[in-house]
């Protein structure tokens, strides 16, 4: 069967003003998704992306808001009637600037991209446009944290393994004293602040969405899973990917984090005991079991006993740590 892309994306093309003898395909980013184009009218080379049919224009839109507000991000073209994306077969297309010579960004320019990102995509005028990306409200706010202890009380009830009952044993605990001192803290003005923001997660914040460009600046990009929401859940994606960091110091990248975020966002140091008691939370332990068990089989805990002691630990020792900031 031909590609999608083949009879579709010279259409998409002629839209920005690109014939076919004005540009040519250089590689196949992502099949059948993302291409990367050089553009021999203009000298240029361009990223054409193609987003699902189940998907909205919300990303293409943040996109271009963002490129409008002057975070740095990739360069979003108009088509040649003004718009941010072309419409083909019920499917969205959309044209960036590919931006060259990117380095891999410090753990703290990410911190800084992370809250220059917070700080920016603020828009009301996205709201609408999609029903589905409309935020969180308190109930399942908070019932994200009973489910995940829900599921390290069944795992633990089910291993036979005595080192291994006794971490998640463990886990459990922490798991119930922090969520503990949660249920005591406003969350739902928490939430009903950042909604009247307009804040919205990028909910995709990896090593591979933030660069440095060649004069030192930050490059934020790929905001397909965007949408409104608190931007603790962002916070968290980072905090969770620094537990993965072995063979580094995890007290100064939680320090960093937590110093350097909050610099850039003075305004919600209010709400800083929340960031500190949701980081203290398992969330990594329950996302690493719940990936080692997407096939059902308890015995693969057994199996993986090393792994999992180590991720406890590592747990244990981020509680311990943040702790003090939440005694403070």
């Amino acid at each position: 069967m031909e590609p999608q892309h083949v009879k579709t994306l010279p259409e998409v093309m002629s839209e920005y003003n690109l014939s076919g003898s004005d540009y040519e395909i250089i590689s196949e980013l992502k099949h059948d998704k993302v291409w990367l184009i050089k553009d021999k009218k203009y000298g240029r080379r361009l990223v054409v992306k193609r987003l699902e049919q189940s998907r909205t224009v919300f990303p293409i839109l943040l996109h271009q808001k963002l490129y409008e507000s002057g975070l740095l991000v990739p360069p979003v073209l108009l088509t040649k009637n003004g718009e941010a994306y072309v419409r083909k077969n019920d499917r969205y297309y959309y044209v960036n600037e590919f931006v060259q010579s990117l380095e891999r960004i410090t753990i703290e320019r990410r911190i800084e991209a992370l809250a220059a990102f917070h700080k920016t995509a603020r828009f009301k005028e996205l709201r609408g446009i999609d029903e589905s990306l409309e935020g969180i409200k308190l109930e399942d706010f908070m019932k994200d944290y009973t489910l995940k202890i829900k599921d390290i009380i069944h795992w633990g009830d089910r291993v036979n393994d005595p080192a291994l009952k006794a971490e998640l044993v463990e886990m459990t605990r922490m798991g119930l004293k922090v969520f503990h001192h949660i249920q005591n803290i406003d969350v739902e003005n928490y939430l009903q602040k950042m909604e009247g923001r307009h804040m919205i997660c990028h909910a995709d914040f990896n090593t591979n969405n933030a660069f440095l460009t060649r004069k030192g600046n930050v490059l934020v990009m790929d905001f397909d899973f965007a949408h409104f929401g608190p931007p603790i859940e962002d916070f968290r994606f980072l905090m969770m990917s620094f537990m993965r960091k072995e063979n580094q110091n995890m007290e100064k990248l939680l320090a960093s984090l937590f110093t350097i975020y909050f610099k850039f966002l003075e305004e919600d140091k209010p709400y800083m005991e929340l960031y500190l008691l949701d980081s203290m939370f398992p969330h990594d332990f329950h996302k690493q079991l719940t990936s080692m068990l997407k096939n059902g089989d308890i015995g693969v805990l057994e199996k993986n006993k090393k792994s999992i002691i180590y991720w406890a630990g590592r747990e244990k020792e981020k509680y311990r740590f943040l702790l003090k900031g939440v005694l403070k």
